[in-house]
């Protein structure tokens, strides 16, 4: 639950520009439904903090206008400041949120509970916040900071269970973006499939559950399109029908339904994408240990789990960092689609 929140100044309570008259002096604009709102909270009981790295005249205007608890000024290393307030208060970092725009306030917003940034903040403030709201800074996005946290304070309410699986999802992307190791794999599996296609070789891709609709999704939309109009490519989700099923299940064993299939249409220098969440499917396992042994290129899609099996098997890894189902398949969709997308804009041309 969020107790306190800190404010910067210039970009989320003033619009960020100066205004300068004849005589040399400098002017902030900010807007009403801001200063209510920040009394507004006030009122309801949250602690509030001004962090901002100017020393001026109008700062202190700022300081004196409005009831805070805690007022920094001068203040480039805002995440020291962030430490001596829980120091101060006894609060966690996840008690916390932190409302910024600028490139000063971008290791506190990944470092809060909660970071919300204004719709205008810089990219980098935008990818480390939690939030971005619909209104510029100045322009009436404190106001927005009212009905965010009566919900994200509220366990009862429906939105804030939005909140956490939205937190979760974004905690995951996040660490994908840091993880240069995976994107080489996406990438350079990428550039194979590119290879593969050009050689009028196919790619095939399986998976148990959900991940056999995420492996029918991601080989659509190389069938089909991503953006542009051109052939389509070869690739094929191994089938789950029953027909399929029932019939190599009946004959030869469950664990077989995808490997048998590989033997009837896949040929060396094709490529097999399995997806599994675990790691563990013993149907992916079969497909991925024949395609091996044939000279098949092997992809495994999976979430952050350890299994000693997959490491002769697979000649790419793609582990998302998580061990949350819904969370895996969700990432396992964008790597799909930025595969896709990137083979498409490869071959054909992008705009």
């Amino acid at each position: 639950m969020i107790e306190l929140i800190v404010f910067d100044i210039d970009g989320v309570i003033t619009n960020g520009s100066v205004i300068i008259d004849f005589n040399g002096h400098e002017h902030k604009q900010i807007n009403m439904k801001d200063v209510d709102a920040i009394f507004e909270l006030h009122r309801r009981g949250y602690k509030l903090v001004a962090i901002t790295g100017e020393d001026t005249e109008i700062v202190g205007y700022f300081e004196k206008r409005f009831p805070w608890t805690y007022f920094y000024r001068g203040s480039k290393t805002k995440n020291e400041t962030l430490w001596q307030i829980e120091q101060e208060t006894g609060l966690s970092s996840e008690q916390i949120c932190y409302v910024g725009d600028g490139k000063y306030d971008i290791e506190p917003l990944a470092y809060v509970g909660l970071g919300i940034c204004p719709a205008d903040a810089i990219d980098k403030a935008k990818n480390a916040a939690d939030i971005i709201l619909q209104n510029n800074g100045g322009a009436g996005c404190v106001w927005e900071i009212i009905s965010i946290l009566e919900k994200y304070n509220d366990p009862h309410c429906a939105h804030n269970y939005f909140f956490r699986r939205l937190e979760e999802h974004t905690k995951i992307f996040k660490q994908l973006a840091s993880d240069l190791h995976l994107m080489k794999q996406v990438m350079d599996v990428g550039d194979r499939l590119i290879e593969i296609f050009k050689q009028d070789g196919g790619l095939f891709l399986c998976g148990n559950g959900g991940s056999a609709a995420d492996a029918q999704h991601i080989a659509t939309e190389f069938i089909s399109r991503f953006y542009k109009d051109r052939p389509g490519l070869n690739a094929e989700a191994l089938s789950v029908n029953t027909s399929t099923l029932t019939a190599i299940g009946n004959d030869y064993s469950f664990e077989r339904i995808f490997a048998r299939q590989l033997e009837a249409k896949a040929k060396p220098g094709d490529m097999v994408i399995g997806i599994s969440t675990s790691g563990t499917s013993r149907n992916v396992i079969e497909a991925l240990q024949y395609a091996k042994e044939h000279n098949i290129i092997t992809v495994l899609l999976m979430g952050g789990y350890e299994n000693p099996e997959y490491g002769d098997i697979a000649d790419y890894i793609i582990k998302v960092p998580a061990i949350i189902t819904p969370r895996i398949q969700e990432a396992h969709i964008f790597i799909g689609h930025v595969i896709a997308e990137y083979v498409e804009y490869k071959m054909f041309g992008g705009e």
